[in-house]
C-alpha cells in the first residue's frame, strides 16, 4: 500500500478526474462512497458506505477533501469480499431520481459517477440490470 504522500493509481485517478470536474462544480462538494468493506458499525460487509463516515452527508470538500476521505478509509476500513456494484448503483440512481424534480431549463444539474475498482465484478448480472 502506498503511503499518504506518494499516492497510488486510485488516488492519481481521483486527482486527475476531480481536478477537472471541480472547475464545473459551483460548491466543490463531492459525495464519495465506498463498497466492499467490513464495517464495524453494521457488523458486516457494506457495498455502499460514505467514505467520510456520514451516509446522510457524504460530501467531501474539493479534491483535497476526497483524497483525505479516501486515505482515511483505506487506513481505517478493512476491505472485504468481492466487488458488488448493484447496491451502490441503486443508491446513486435513487439520489439522482430525487433531485430530478428540481431540474429545469434554468436549474440544470449533472451527475458524474466515477467507479474505481480492480476490474472484477462479482454481481455482473445485477449490475447490468
Amino acid at each position: 500500500m502506498a503511503n499518504r504522500n506518494s499516492g497510488n493509481d486510485y488516488s492519481e485517478a481521483i486527482n486527475a478526474v476531480l481536478s477537472i470536474l471541480e472547475n464545473y462544480d459551483s460548491d466543490k462538494q463531492f459525495p464519495v462512497y465506498g463498497f466492499g468493506a467490513k464495517m464495524e458499525a453494521i457488523g458486516g460487509v457494506s457495498h455502499c458506505f460514505a467514505l467520510n463516515g456520514n451516509i446522510f452527508g457524504p460530501e467531501c470538500n474539493g479534491v483535497k477533501g476526497v483524497q483525505q476521505a479516501y486515505w482515511n478509509s483505506i487506513h481505517n476500513t478493512p476491505l472485504y469480499g468481492g466487488t458488488h456494484f448493484s447496491g451502490i448503483l441503486d443508491y446513486v440512481n435513487g439520489y439522482a431520481e430525487t433531485i430530478a424534480s428540481e431540474i429545469n431549463q434554468y436549474n440544470q444539474k449533472y451527475q458524474v459517477m466515477l467507479i474505481l475498482t480492480d476490474g472484477i465484478i462479482n454481481d455482473l448480472n445485477a449490475t447490468i440490470d
